[in-house]
């Protein structure tokens, strides 16, 4: 792996991450893989993350059956869990209050049950104030890294629900780095 494949997937996969965001992520990675590795979201980046966790495990989580399907199809061997958000993005305000009702207990027992290196949330897309937001994504994340004591990335921080979530389930003094609209969490 190289940077001129994260350069290719910038752009090739227009308006996703940036090269320092994904570098920032891969160069954490590589430092811990072969690792557990999980991921909310699929997608035209989900072979970068498998490829750079050789020899780990990679789990991915998503909610649009179609990004399923298409990873599925186009990265061999991957492992993709089929969910269902049910928060809206307007909701946070509320959610904030109660978040125990964000735990994705749905989720199967060998992905509660891992102790997961890597944590990156990219899901769901929360685009819009009516759209799926990413609460439950972050605070089960936040809940799995603080037992297991791993790393959780966070993108598209520039969004009020990104931010706020990651900094109130997470924890602000738990950020160790932001680049550009990814942030790096650790638990370590």
């Amino acid at each position: 792996m190289s940077r001129e494949r994260i350069r290719a997937l910038v752009e090739g996969n227009p308006g996703q991450a940036t090269e320092a965001e994904y570098t920032l992520v891969y160069d954490v990675l590589m430092k811990q893989a072969p690792c557990n590795l999980l991921v909310f979201g699929v997608g035209r980046d989900s072979s970068l993350w498998m490829d750079a966790n050789d020899g780990g495990r990679t789990v991915f989580v998503e909610d649009v059956t179609r990004w399923a399907d298409y990873a599925r199809e186009h990265v061999q061997g991957i492992t993709v869990i089929d969910v269902r958000y049910w928060t809206l993005r307007i909701m946070w305000h509320v959610l904030r209050f109660i978040p125990s009702v964000l735990y994705m207990r749905s989720l199967p027992t060998q992905v509660l049950e891992t102790d997961w290196d890597v944590i990156l949330v990219d899901a769901p897309r929360g685009t819009r104030w009516y759209r799926r937001g990413r609460m439950m994504s972050i605070y089960t994340a936040s809940v799995l890294a603080k037992r297991s004591r791993g790393t959780v990335f966070v993108h598209d921080c520039h969004r009020f629900t990104e931010a706020e979530c990651s900094d109130a389930f997470l924890g602000a003094d738990h950020m160790v780095r932001e680049v550009e609209t990814m942030r790096c969490y650790a638990f370590g």
